[in-house]
């Protein structure tokens, strides 16, 4: 086999090797970003069925103000969560309408949630009517209630449907990232012996050859030395491993990006609700060895409805990223600060020796939102209101001390004389006396 051929060969094959693992990356990196599609919808979902949830949740607690006070103030939130409601139970439907399951338990939700609806504007038709007896009789024989248990058990059904589908997808996305690790592994072996082969090829036909050459011609011209490297230049090689190693960076960095998009909220860089359950279960359990605290901080902006009506949804969105900043800043370096949804933010604190260590990081939050913000030229009061439970002291269950925090924020909402609360038992009670 002639020099030639085979140098044609091993260029053919460098080659081909270069194509193929650049269609065979490009076409990985599709897949992993149509998988990384399917978790953020799956996000969307479960945040718009918090959005379902929480309408559902505002319309009765106006229809049971108005029933107890008559004041047509509380139809406002009746009629906006009525309202709230339809709309997002019909975005949840499109959401969802690749999954026929998901679309049965919708299609029981929408029942019990019209016989929940009728069942408001009756009561509340009655006592525009001053039928107040009649419609306290309604209320008393249940029917609502019931109603609204049924959709939280669907709801809840539907909810541990999209986890274990989200599960799933985050498994695809972090299988896609491994084979893409596991190719640019494959691209280095297989490009470094690509360069050794084509090194040993070209010094024993070429290098070889040439020197043996010019030793002759040294002869020949009285001593006159011509160095190889003054006649060959031996950057081919170099201008492809320098080629390889930036795509292989590219993919790299692309991979990084990824996987920071998929587990940080975009708006303000702070971790999302994807790894919280984790985060949190992994301290709690770590109690058990190193013994101490750990506290859960659930804030709150408050009114930022108003600013929004205000000054703009975008506004709206730099008071979310200076809130994120001054939460951040205030915290220490090993806590984590979370962004849960909309003007809601979640802050684990680790290392808590005394419940003094909570009041201080809590009081140091606080004070950061003492002076106005600087939004474009207009000051903007920003306040907050802040839930805190403790593990061990309140609970070990990770749902329970998220629940507990949240609980303990809107006691906080409710007290004009203090912007945090700390979690107690008779805030259970209380809410469950209120509902």
């Amino acid at each position: 086999m002639s020099i030639r051929l085979k140098l044609s060969l091993l260029l053919g094959l460098l080659f081909f090797a270069a194509i193929f693992n650049s269609i065979l990356t490009f076409q990985l990196e599709s897949y992993g970003e149509e998988k990384l599609k399917w978790v953020i919808h799956t996000h969307e979902v479960l945040n718009e069925t918090q959005t379902l949830s929480g309408a559902m949740k505002d319309a009765e607690t106006g229809q049971r103000g108005y029933l107890l006070t008559a004041s047509s103030a509380y139809l406002e939130p009746y009629h906006n969560g009525v309202l709230i409601a339809k709309e997002s139970f019909i975005r949840l439907k499109a959401l969802t309408s690749d999954n026929p399951a998901q679309q049965d338990t919708l299609n029981l939700i929408e029942s019990q949630m019209l016989l929940k609806f009728e069942e408001m504007e009756e009561t509340i038709e009655l006592v525009q009517g001053d039928n107040n007896e009649m419609a306290v009789q309604i209320v008393s024989d249940n029917r609502g209630k019931q109603y609204m248990d049924n959709i939280r058990s669907l709801f809840a059904t539907f909810i541990n449907a999209e986890t274990l589908l989200l599960e799933q997808r985050k498994g695809d996305f972090r299988e896609n990232r491994a084979q893409i690790t596991t190719l640019i592994i494959v691209e280095i072996v297989l490009f470094i012996g690509l360069f050794f082969v084509t090194i040993s090829f070209l010094r024993r036909s070429f290098f070889h050859p040439l020197e043996l050459l010019l030793s002759s011609v040294k002869k020949l011209e009285d001593g006159h030395k011509i160095e190889v490297s003054d006649v060959v230049k031996n950057d081919e090689m170099g201008h492809l491993l320098s080629t390889f190693f930036v795509m292989s960076e590219k993919v790299y960095q692309r991979e990084q990006d990824l996987g920071f998009k998929a587990h940080h909220d975009e708006l303000t860089g702070l971790k999302n609700r994807l790894t919280m359950p984790e985060e949190i279960e992994t301290v709690i359990g770590e109690l058990q060895q190193t013994g101490g605290m750990v506290a859960v901080l659930f804030i709150d902006l408050d009114r930022f409805k108003q600013i929004n009506d205000q000054y703009g949804h975008h506004v709206g969105d730099l008071v979310i990223k200076e809130a994120a900043y001054r939460i951040k800043y205030a915290v220490r370096d090993s806590d984590t600060v979370f962004r849960v949804g909309g003007d809601e933010f979640l802050v684990i604190v680790k290392s808590i020796k005394n419940i003094t260590d909570v009041h201080n990081v809590v009081n140091n939050i606080v004070g950061e939102f003492k002076s106005p913000a600087s939004i474009e030229g207009k000051e903007v009061d920003i306040s907050i209101s802040v839930g805190v439970a403790v593990s061990p002291e309140d609970s070990m269950d990770r749902k329970e001390i998220i629940k507990f925090a949240d609980v303990a924020m809107y006691a906080a909402k409710q007290d004009i004389a203090a912007c945090y609360r700390m979690f107690d038992k008779g805030m259970l009670r209380r809410g469950s006396d209120s509902g």
